[in-house]
């Protein structure tokens, strides 16, 4: 939530237009919960934390979790029975797993697509930039140097992506296949290569699915 969110809700005074009952939301960047919290004082709220999970957090450290992260896994469940693996791609690309008891087991952090395109751009003189979206999937040799950058990039990306996914269903699937079982959402999910989307399951409101789903299980609606 941008500081230009929050002060178009102070002065259109959003929500009690919206005719909603209550808001549940998260936060990643501290100082915006911070200026959020006094707003919405108010109001029947709640802010997703590992404190008010409604499942189980079964890392280290729960309260370095993103709260995007807790949302996510929480949204999917209204989709798969655990376990199940959330992909978001996003500015990183979060890979995580619910298992089979239901709790939240972490998983991966890795750059996002972005980051795989914009670095040799901007460190590397004779790179052009390119559009994940303009690549062919099916090559495996460029033969130019966009092509070769498609391969390496956008290729490689949804590669490192697929290569944790099958590392995670060997370790935790029993194998059952997790490729029915994996959700994906993010705001990269455009850049992306249509080919390797086919079938793949895409839900691009998980969070918010997730943090209502955390308010009604957390007032013992669901």
């Amino acid at each position: 939530m941008s500081c230009e969110f929050s002060e178009i809700f102070e002065k259109a005074d959003l929500f009690r237009k919206s005719g909603a009952d209550a808001i549940s939301w998260c936060s990643v960047v501290p100082k915006y919960s911070d200026a959020l919290i006094p707003k919405l004082a108010e109001f029947d709220n709640m802010q997703l934390t590992c404190e008010n999970s409604p499942i189980a957090l079964d890392v280290k450290n729960p309260s370095q979790v993103g709260q995007d992260r807790i949302a996510d896994a929480v949204g999917a469940g209204l989709f798969f029975k655990p376990p199940y693996i959330v992909v978001d791609m996003g500015t990183a690309v979060t890979i995580d797993l619910v298992d089979e008891n239901g709790a939240y087991c972490g998983g991966a952090i890795a750059p996002g697509m972005h980051a795989f395109t914009d670095y040799l751009n901007e460190r590397a003189a004779q790179l052009p930039k390119i559009n994940p979206a303009d690549a062919d999937y099916d090559m495996s040799v460029g033969k130019d140097t966009v092509s070769a950058m498609h391969v390496g990039c956008v290729k490689g990306f949804c590669k490192l992506a697929d290569g944790i996914i099958a590392d995670i269903e060997h370790d935790y699937f029993k194998g059952e296949s997790a490729t029915q079982k994996t959700i994906f959402t993010g705001g990269s999910i455009a850049l992306l290569p249509k080919k390797w989307l086919a079938d793949r399951k895409i839900e691009s409101n998980l969070a918010n699915i997730g943090l209502a789903r955390a308010l009604l299980i957390n007032k013992g609606v669901l």
